[in-house]
């Protein structure tokens, strides 16, 4: 294999890898393609499942290959590619019949030794345990070579070691989800899943539609939160959009179709802060009333059944302030690993720093976190919401906010899948100050990448710190002194 040992001045210990045995399960890796060939339907795609894309070397068409033995590869390779073929059952002659073509048959043995593999196992019944052990030893040796790779670039100059860490732990990271370094894919390979996405959408299917926000009026303009998507929340200050983004959040953990655990960054709240108003919002108790200490007689029993909702929900809270990118970056993927987040807040982008250099501009430092956060978001295949400020024209009487009234909009706008201005008439809540009625409230879709823009009616309760749809706002939902 190779060696390396480092200078005793250096402090760091010798690290051997001659003569060490690479891990790896010959039998395991026989048992799998034994089981292919005997029950080629229902055990590929439990392996493709398993093995897809993981290990250290990489296949003729760029994938990475889970088998450590060449033969073992060559097969599982022949394999996928009679199946992509639409060949029903690749048995040992039609498999060595392609082999053959291929100009591998020599390679792997020739037809006795697929013949010694379909006899291997009495059943595939036990594929999955045999993907598995095959798996984790190819995890094993991809962390080998990556751990390999990481000594040799930490000897080698480095400008910034935040950045070499950030790369390395989505580099770790990537072996752990499966991912390898190449994302080619024809449009062959994606056909069947888009046509599957098209027919799950015809017949309504709640997954093709993303997650729900929890308001009808918004999903039916964005179709939910999808995963990968960067959605923008731009608003000008009090305006609600730490509101509507703790609202979003919470229909996500409490859903009672399809609970989703999800991240809250907070660089401007403290998290004690955000909990206080999701127990107002839920309980529908004025968040003045708690700060006065004057809740009202018969309300703690709701304050309580609140608090025990929302503490059976997964929001995980990170309210560190003057976070960097790279920091932010690392966070996410620890809540990603530890709780398996659905969705992530930041709240806002503007109060992110950037590590663009001392010297970089400050629309230069939004473009590198607006960018970030995007590809954070595909990495980790999720739907990412980060709020934004407007700028102050979009306090001009009369106006609507627009895309040109985010603060160092080009690069914000440009990464953006979604932005969303949420808008309101700040003179209404003085002028309502005696009405039963909520405030209105108007969230602007001004870009959809995937879908329509257009505007989405809401009613704001800003006693309860809560948005609802306008049309679903009842007399009793809103107290007398919600204004």
């Amino acid at each position: 294999m190779r060696s390396m040992e480092s200078a005793p001045a250096r402090g760091v210990s010798v690290l051997r890898l001659e003569g060490q045995r690479m891990p790896h399960d010959e039998e395991a890796e026989i048992a799998v393609l034994g089981s292919i060939l005997l029950d080629p339907k229902t055990a590929l795609d439990i392996a493709r499942m398993r093995l897809g894309n993981i290990g250290a070397k990489a296949d003729s068409s760029g994938k990475r290959n889970a088998f450590y033995n060449p033969a073992h590869q060559l097969i599982f390779e022949a394999v996928v590619q009679a199946a992509e073929a639409n060949l029903e059952r690749p048995d040992a002659i039609t498999l060595a019949n392609l082999l053959e073509r291929n100009g591998h048959l020599d390679l792997v043995g020739g037809r006795a030794y697929l013949a010694q593999l379909m006899n291997s196992v009495p059943t595939a019944a036990n594929i999955e345990q045999y993907a598995e052990i095959v798996r984790q030893n190819a995890m094993l040796r991809a962390l080998i070579g990556a751990g390999v790779d990481l000594v040799d670039r930490c000897f080698e100059p480095v400008e910034d070691v935040q950045v070499l860490a950030d790369q390395i732990e989505q580099e770790v990271m990537s072996l752990g989800t499966g991912e390898g370094k190449s994302s080619l894919q024809t449009v062959k390979d994606l056909m069947k899943p888009a046509i599957q996405y098209i027919d799950d959408l015809m017949r309504g299917s709640t997954g093709a539609r993303g997650l729900s926000s929890g308001f009808k009026t918004v999903d039916k303009l964005i179709t939910g939160l999808r995963p990968a998507e960067m959605l923008v929340l731009a608003a000008r200050p009090s305006i609600g959009k730490t509101a509507l983004a703790l609202n979003i959040a919470a229909n996500l953990a409490m859903s009672e179709d399809n609970p989703a655990p999800v991240g809250f960054f907070s660089l401007e709240m403290p998290a004690k802060l955000l909990v206080i108003r999701l127990i107002c919002s839920e309980a529908r108790i004025g968040l003045n009333d708690i700060r006065d200490g004057a809740i009202p007689d018969g309300k703690l029993k709701e304050i309580l059944e609140a608090g025990k909702k929302l503490a059976a929900a997964q929001i995980i809270i990170d309210d560190t302030g003057g976070l960097n990118i790279l920091e932010l970056r690392h966070r996410a993927r620890q809540m990603k690993r530890e709780y398996d987040i659905k969705a992530l807040f930041i709240d806002y982008l503007q109060l992110l720093q950037a590590d663009a250099g001392r010297n970089a501009s400050r629309e230069n430092q939004v473009a590198l976190m607006s960018g970030s956060i995007k590809a954070l978001a595909k990495e980790l295949d999720i739907p990412i919401v980060v709020l934004a400020q407007l700028n102050r024209q979009a306090e001009q009487q009369g106006q609507r906010p627009k895309l040109g009234h985010l603060r160092e909009s080009g690069a914000i706008e440009q990464d953006a899948d979604v932005v969303a201005l949420l808008h309101r008439n700040r003179e209404e809540q003085y002028s309502t100050e005696d009405s039963r009625k909520g405030i209105e409230a108007e969230l602007i879709i001004a870009k959809n990448r995937n879908g329509e823009t257009g505007l989405a009616p809401l009613t704001f309760l800003p006693a309860y710190m809560r948005f609802a749809d306008r049309s679903r706002v009842a007399d009793e939902d809103v107290p007398a002194n919600a204004i």
